[in-house]
């Protein structure tokens, strides 16, 4: 008898051996997550197939060499004697009008009021008139020309007409007379807009309450490359353009002794900008080389969005994706994009892959990318 039950188990132990070998032969697919934009909800646009997905990667298991061995300068640094003299070698960069402090207000950014923007616009007919230019621009695809501010703001919704807006008065603080220059400033601009409706609309879509000053923030990320701009010569200015985020954040430390990050800081500071606002386009400009510390809280995921966004941004806005298939965020020729992998995992971003896989989203991605494409043109 107990031979027989010693046969029992010796045949079930076999059984289940062989169960688990094909269980660990079996493959294990990862699905991807796609990109979006927002892009004013009310604009119809003609449908895109969908493309390859485009979307971050699972976490990596290693960092890219080239991340591993890069750490990037932190204000704290430099010396208060330096960065003094920083502040006095961009003393040609203007300081921008009062009004822009008012505009990168979180209050005044998550207000909704449509009738305060078109107000405050309305006292600048300048800066009323350059908004509407933009508005009318291929970048929004419109069918039907908008007339009036509050009719931009009705159409487009608050937030890309205030980083519009936003985006003047910073400019007037970055003048050049070289052609090149100028073409590039442009495309920078670009970046910053087009990163920013990408983060109004991802914060929306998951929940965050601050969207205003999501794509406030974003936008700004970008004030610090225009401020190391100008310390550079114009031919080094150019080239570091081509590179990737990683590699221009090296040269811009090994030309100057510090990156954009911290001149942007430096520079939000002495124009007297909200402090939270001033903190989260640093902390956003320091997820290049800061891994994630778990668990990530909501203000740090919302931030991490406004890191991809600026990303996704500066792709299609310097040409590196001429069509959807060329658009990732997936790290493997981006080492930049490495540390990001693990905060999209977070459970505030839980929902982030299906989001991203809305078609009308894609659609207004390609328009944006088309759009791009004709501006350099």
């Amino acid at each position: 008898m107990s031979v027989f039950i010693g046969a029992i188990l010796i045949a079930a132990l076999v059984a289940s051996l062989a169960i688990m070998r094909a269980y660990r032969k079996t493959p294990v697919t990862h699905k991807k997550r796609g990109v979006a934009v927002d892009t004013g909800h009310q604009v119809q646009e003609p449908s895109v197939p969908m493309p390859p997905d485009i979307g971050p990667s699972p976490p990596l298991h290693a960092m890219p060499d080239e991340l591993q061995s890069f750490r990037m300068v932190r204000a704290s640094d430099i010396s208060t004697a330096r960065q003094a003299i920083l502040l006095e070698e961009m003393d040609r960069i203007f300081l921008p009008p009062r009004s822009l402090r008012e505009l990168s207000d979180p209050d005044f950014a998550g207000s909704g009021n449509t009738r305060e923007l078109a107000e405050f616009l309305m006292r600048e007919p300048i800066l009323a008139a350059r908004v509407m230019g933009v508005v009318n621009s291929p970048l929004h695809g419109l069918h039907t020309p908008i007339v009036s501010v509050q009719h931009a703001i009705n159409f487009l919704g608050i937030n890309a007409v205030r980083t519009v807006a936003m985006r003047f008065l910073v400019e007037e603080s970055y003048r050049t007379e070289t052609p090149s220059l100028q073409r590039l400033y442009a495309r920078i601009w670009d970046a910053g807009m087009m990163g920013s409706e990408i983060s109004a609309m991802l914060c929306q879509r998951l929940g965050f309450a601050e969207v205003g000053a999501s794509s406030t923030i974003t936008v700004l990320s970008f004030v610090g490359d225009f401020a190391v701009l100008t310390l550079l010569p114009p031919e080094v200015a150019l080239e570091t353009w081509e590179y990737g985020l990683l590699e221009r954040t090296r040269a811009q430390q090994e030309s100057l002794g510090f990156n954009a990050v911290v001149a942007g800081h430096l520079l939000l500071q002495q124009w007297g900008l909200p402090p939270s606002i001033v903190s989260g386009v640093e902390r956003v400009g320091f997820m290049l080389d800061s891994p994630v510390e778990t668990p990530a809280s909501t203000e740090t995921c919302r931030l991490a969005l406004c890191y991809a966004s600026a990303r996704l941004g500066e792709c299609i806005a310097m040409g590196r994706a001429r069509d959807l298939s060329q658009l990732s965020l997936s790290p493997e020729r981006q080492p930049e994009l490495a540390h990001l992998q693990g905060y999209l995992c977070q459970p505030p971003l839980a929902r982030l892959g299906e989001i991203l896989q809305s078609q009308d989203v894609r659609n207004a991605l390609a328009r944006m990318i088309n759009a791009a494409e004709k501006s350099r043109n």
